[in-house]
């Protein structure tokens, strides 16, 4: 389905993103805390958006312009003349369901099929997590930079890392919903082994109650890149890393953007707005939620673990395994916990147009 130049399917995406964006801003500015987290009105048209996304992107011409899709589209028509599926060592329940799509379906729906793996699960997350507020958690999720280059490049990790989310949200009920956790958890790491690593970070969260351990850690591990350099990414490869680190089989983003090596400061501003924010509610404000802090911790000692490989080249493969959380934890104390009684709706709806800015600078002035 080629609506248009393969190049402009993302700037699209991102324009219409920002009609969203200003709409929900000129909504929540005028609010207050109470209002925000009773809000009873939810605008349906993001979610029919969201779907059309899945219509138009799963249906995408196979071109250059979305990165490893064709590499895919490629291994697809090879699996499509092999009689037997075979074995595979690693991410063996993609490519074994690649396999067997190959055999009866088009590129072209299966394409389809991922978006639909990929995109879903971040709507029902949002609706467990934020009830009223799902289509403004949505609106974070679809505005975050990572979104589309999950959608069209890293097929792999962004399904597994959309079911590690949706799996974040049954760790803390019942048995039933213990055990979909578990069962959503075996299907991410069998679809990107890498995902094992938010998922011990999201375990390891469930214990850990106090949130200044979190913030130590991850000042920590900061010092520790600084001080013993490349030394600890070697650490990590002797442990079995490496493929993980190093060779992901194929780039899961746009590598002209993440070549630069050494220490990347930027990025590392980058993942600390949310730090900041939770440093400011837990420990300034005293607020503790335990689905927040939940989140919040996962994401903070999966991000600790990128800092310590950040010199690696290419290390911002390892950092998707944090920045995947990065729109949910930046939404759900904004929409869910009263931090500001008077003034949340203002400064929610800045710290929105704030996250969306920077995938704005990102798609538009430096690609």
């Amino acid at each position: 389905m080629r609506l248009f130049d393969p190049f402009l399917y993302e700037k699209v995406h991102e324009l219409i993103v920002l009609a969203f964006t200003l709409f929900y801003f000129s909504i929540l500015q005028k609010k207050n805390a109470l209002s925000i987290i009773q809000r009873n009105k939810t605008q349906h048209l993001i979610f029919l958006y969201a779907l059309l996304y899945i219509i138009v992107v799963g249906f995408r011409p196979v071109s250059v312009a979305f990165g490893d899709t064709t590499v895919y589209a490629k291994g697809y028509g090879n699996f499509s003349t092999m009689v037997e599926m075979g074995s595979f060592s690693k991410d063996s329940l993609f490519y074994s369901f690649m396999w067997i799509c190959s055999h009866f379906m088009s590129v072209n729906w299966f394409f389809f099929i991922i978006e639909i793996l990929y995109v879903v699960p971040l709507i029902v997350a949002c609706s467990r997590l934020l009830h009223r507020n799902c289509d403004v958690g949505l609106l974070f999720c679809l505005s975050a930079f990572s979104f589309f280059s999950y959608s069209v490049n890293g097929l792999r990790n962004g399904v597994a890392l959309s079911l590690v989310l949706l799996a974040i949200t049954f760790i803390e009920g019942n048995i039933t919903d213990k055990l979909i956790c578990g069962i959503l958890s075996f299907l991410a790491i069998s679809i990107h082994a890498s995902s094992a690593l938010p998922l011990v970070c999201m375990f390891v969260a469930v214990f850990v109650k106090r949130p200044r351990v979190l913030f130590y850690f991850w000042a920590f591990s900061i010092i520790i890149s600084l001080i013993v350099g490349n030394s600890i990414a070697n650490l990590f490869v002797s442990l079995g890393f490496d493929d993980r680190i190093t060779d992901f089989i194929h780039p899961d983003v746009e590598e002209d953007l993440y070549t630069v090596t050494g220490f990347r400061w930027d990025f590392l501003l980058y993942s600390a707005a949310p730090i900041l924010l939770g440093w400011y509610i837990t420990i300034k404000r005293k607020i503790i939620d335990s689905t927040y802090l939940l989140i919040l911790g996962t994401y903070i000692l999966a991000n600790a673990f990128w800092i310590m490989v950040i010199r690696a080249e290419f290390s911002n493969r390892f950092a998707y395994l944090s920045w995947f959380l990065y729109p949910i934890v930046l939404a759900y104390p904004l929409l869910k916990l009263k931090i500001w009684p008077k003034t949340q709706g203002r400064k929610t709806a800045v710290l929105m147009a704030a996250h969306y800015a920077f995938t704005f600078i990102m798609v538009f002035l430096l690609k």
